[in-house]
């Protein structure tokens, strides 16, 4: 007779079996527009783009603002997540000639480079690779360039400086600068971990609880 913990750890397995959601090398699309990024741990919303783009101070409302796939708490993604939300920073790391996993701090650099495969100086809807179909904006038809990041330059002074990130500009793809917190840039939302917006199919629910059922009927005849 097989054990119940043995055949609950075979409920399990094929439940998680049933919900896998396809992958995109790094990227998981969970659906809803939530794309998780499993070296990060982060999930990213869909990038934003309103006429005229936002200032930095609203698109940091525009994000902590949002409830995607049943959580709040989202944010602006870091220019250097050793800085952390709201950190200054003087220098971000440069994703275009650092490896990997020193680009890992810049969370906009490792999408351009790292997940979609951009290239520096050219248009992340030109160079980027298949990962692009994820994120509408950023298809050559509806491509949105300057993003903001969560960090400033410097903390206090007038006028604030906050950092940005390229995916689209002529020659300047793949590069990050400072601009008046005052300017109109956009905003592209992130979460800590993994959100997602696909409901276990109610198949899942059905074929687990049989076998849930099934545990409960072994545990019967072996007490009798």
């Amino acid at each position: 007779m097989i054990k119940s913990s043995r055949l609950l750890g075979v409920v399990c397995a094929s439940v998680f079996s049933f919900a896998a959601v396809p992958s995109h090398a790094a990227l998981v699309d969970n659906g809803g527009g939530l794309i998780y990024d499993t070296v990060l741990d982060i999930t990213w919303a869909q990038p934003h783009g309103p006429d005229g783009g936002i200032t930095w101070n609203e698109a940091k409302t525009y994000a902590a603002g949002l409830t995607l796939g049943g959580v709040s708490g989202w944010r602006l993604p870091l220019a250097s997540v050793l800085a952390g939300p709201g950190g200054a920073v003087t220098t971000p790391v440069d994703c275009s000639s650092a490896g990997e996993v020193a680009c890992r701090d810049n969370e906009l650099g490792y999408m351009f480079y790292n997940n979609l495969g951009g290239t520096l100086g050219t248009s992340i809807g030109v160079s980027g690779n298949a990962n692009r179909d994820l994120f509408p904006n950023l298809l050559p038809d509806n491509i949105i360039n300057l993003y903001w990041t969560d960090n400033p330059f410097a903390i206090g002074g007038i006028p604030q400086t906050a950092w940005f990130f390229d995916f689209a500009g002529a020659g300047f793809a793949g590069t990050q600068g400072t601009d008046l917190a005052t300017r109109d840039r956009w905003a592209w939302a992130v979460h800590n971990g993994n959100v997602s917006a696909v409901p276990v199919p109610a198949a899942v629910w059905l074929f687990g609880s049989g076998l849930l059922g099934l545990i409960g009927v072994a545990r019967r005849k072996k007490a009798a």
